[in-house]
């Protein structure tokens, strides 16, 4: 019977009728007929049975995040489906990869042939609308899925909510999980509060998320990784050291094991602190207890030593991520190529450049100007003409930092006509001068080893920079 239906209601069948295999995974192999899984598709339609839908679903996820599924093909896929959760997969997959207007047409089909999607489906739906569509569209299809009475649960009001606070609009959010307590159909659920905690911290009002953190204990839900994690972050984000330290403990006193982000958050509020000691403490943690460090903690601890001027201790390290396998990123390296440059071991901080070119990790503006910085002090400026050609033929985009530092290499070594050039390049690309460009031209004109010529030169540029960026004498003092 169930064949039959199937054979009346999904389109392009008609090869079925004519002497073909009839089962749902000749079917299959119909669908997936024009693309690049056929041979695939037919091999499994003759050797599987009815039970073993787990390649039938790969086959669609994969048609699904190609972007190559058709109305027709997921039309078939959404009828011939024989368990609601391998529906959901198809559901799940079209949704989250912006394929929502497949997903609507799926669900209006089943509800025209009398199936009804469950909760899953529908969450799935109302998640990819939330993330690809408008708030507007989220809310209306909400209100439509409550007043035909379809299958929701606590966790498509926690989809709802979510979306509401990551489009910042958390006082909405507040007044559905309000909604929900008095409807009482559905207890919320640790998911229906952390949105909000989260979004809470992230507009530093700390007060209002430990409120709400209060209110859910109080009504018997428990909070789980991600609530202490959301509130460890903004108490961290706020300068709190001490109360996320306390909440830090209470989290694990509860059973409730740090994963990386929480541990991250502590370790880098610790630094910010001036809590070295602990810093480490916590770090040693994760690397004999676990989790292990991901790339974002190391660069985190890396930064303070480098802050704190413990060079030596930020190379030591380095070593040690590159042991463990943890690839160092562009963050990392400008970390230890900015403490290199300011404890004046310029050879070490070029040879560390040169290695992480080496390593095929692109450098960015701050490591450039870093470097242009370094060998401009050591007066190597070929060196740092060079690193400018690098810098242009990666497509970065010179700023005022590069730009001054440029300039101060071409004024220490004498190079006046190379300094004004740059200074009418920085103009031209619409840079405009600062009173730290000018302080370097002034300190040039001042030292007296200048050319007649270059000196008028460079005294029109300092006067043209003070009318560019509306700089005042008393400004040039003050700060010289």
């Amino acid at each position: 019977m169930m064949t039959k239906i199937m054979a009346k209601r999904a389109p392009g069948l008609a090869l079925l009728q004519k002497g073909k295999p009839s089962s749902l995974y000749s079917l299959f192999g119909l669908v997936f007929f024009r693309s690049q899984f056929y041979s695939f598709a037919v091999n499994r339609c003759h050797t599987v049975r009815v039970k073993e839908t787990i390649d039938l679903e790969d086959l669609v996820k994969t048609r699904c995040k190609s972007g190559n599924l058709g109305l027709d093909e997921a039309l078939d896929a959404g009828l011939c489906w024989l368990t609601p959760g391998s529906r959901y997969t198809e559901y799940n997959c079209l949704c989250r990869t912006n394929r929502v207007d497949l997903g609507f047409s799926v669900l209006a089909t089943i509800l025209k042939h009398g199936l009804q999607p469950d909760a899953y489906t529908l969450n799935a739906l109302l998640h990819g609308v939330c993330k690809y569509r408008s708030l507007s569209e989220a809310m209306e299809l909400l209100r439509k899925i409550e007043e035909k009475g379809l299958a929701c649960c606590e966790i498509t009001y926690a989809t709802i909510i979510n979306g509401l606070c990551r489009a910042g609009k958390t006082c909405m959010a507040l007044e559905i999980l309000e909604q929900m307590y008095e409807d009482g159909r559905f207890k919320p659920v640790p998911q229906c509060y952390n949105p909000i905690i989260d979004r809470l911290c992230k507009e530093r009002r700390i007060d209002e998320a430990m409120t709400l953190f209060r209110d859910m204990i109080n009504k018997s839900v428990a909070p789980n990784i991600i609530s202490y994690t959301s509130l460890i972050y903004g108490l961290c984000n706020m300068g709190l050291w001490t109360r996320a330290r306390a909440l830090f403990e209470i989290m694990k006193n509860k059973g409730i094991k740090p994963d990386v982000v929480t541990f991250t958050s502590i370790i880098s509020a610790a630094c910010k602190s001036g809590k070295w000691e602990e810093a480490v403490l916590q770090f040693r943690n994760m690397i004999d207890c676990g989790p292990f460090p991901d790339i974002v903690t190391f660069s985190s601890v890396l930064d303070a030593l480098c802050k704190e001027g413990k060079t030596a201790e930020a190379l030591n390290l380095m070593e040690e991520m590159l042991l463990r396998g943890v690839k160092p990123d562009v963050v990392t390296y400008n970390s230890l190529i900015n403490s290199l440059c300011h404890s004046a071991q310029w050879k070490e901080a070029t040879r560390l450049f040169n290695g992480m070119l080496d390593e095929g990790i692109a450098p960015n503006v701050v490591t450039f100007t870093t470097v242009i910085h370094a060998l401009c002090m050591e007066r190597r400026a070929e060196e740092a003409h060079s690193v400018l050609e690098l810098m242009s033929q990666r497509g970065t985009r010179l700023d005022i930092f590069t730009y001054n530092s440029l300039i101060y290499g071409m004024c220490r070594t004498d190079q006046w006509a190379e300094a004004t050039r740059l200074f009418d390049e920085m103009v031209v690309q619409g840079v405009l001068p600062d009173t730290i460009t000018l302080r370097i031209l002034l300190d040039a004109l001042f030292q007296g080893r200048m050319p007649e010529g270059a000196h008028k030169v460079v005294e029109s540029k300092v006067k043209y920079g003070m009318e560019l960026s509306n700089i005042t004498c008393s400004m040039l003092i003050d700060g010289h």
